[in-house]
């Protein structure tokens, strides 16, 4: 997610375009008050709403846990993990061999 101020939006209005087009968030802010959240328009907001999209969003880019995610969303853990198959996301980022020399199971999605 991009932090922009006022004053640099209004220097740079087209950053808001540049954020929408790679899927990013842009959090405005006045005087280091947020102010809006500009959420790109894409398939998965016509799709899910506002809501579940910004939890899948939010949670692809690292910026919220699984669990805060799926209270976002207001779904249960095993729903919102459904939802995150189906668009692909990434849910734990370790290859079996990493999850394994841990010594904890590998559980495989299908």
């Amino acid at each position: 997610m991009k932090t922009v101020g006022v004053r640099a939006l209004r220097e740079n209005p087209g950053i808001l375009n540049q954020c929408a087009d790679s899927g990013e968030y842009v959090l405005l802010t006045n005087r280091n008050q947020p102010m809006s959240l500009s959420v790109p328009f894409n398939r998965n907001l016509i799709d899910n709403g506002v809501h579940i999209s910004m939890a899948i969003g939010l949670f692809e880019q690292g910026l919220v846990t699984l669990v805060k995610a799926a209270k976002i969303a207001g779904m249960e853990i095993e729903d919102f993990l459904e939802h995150l198959a189906l668009y692909g996301v990434v849910v734990v980022d370790q290859t079996p061999e990493e999850n394994t020399n841990r010594g904890l199971p590998v559980l495989l999605w299908h």
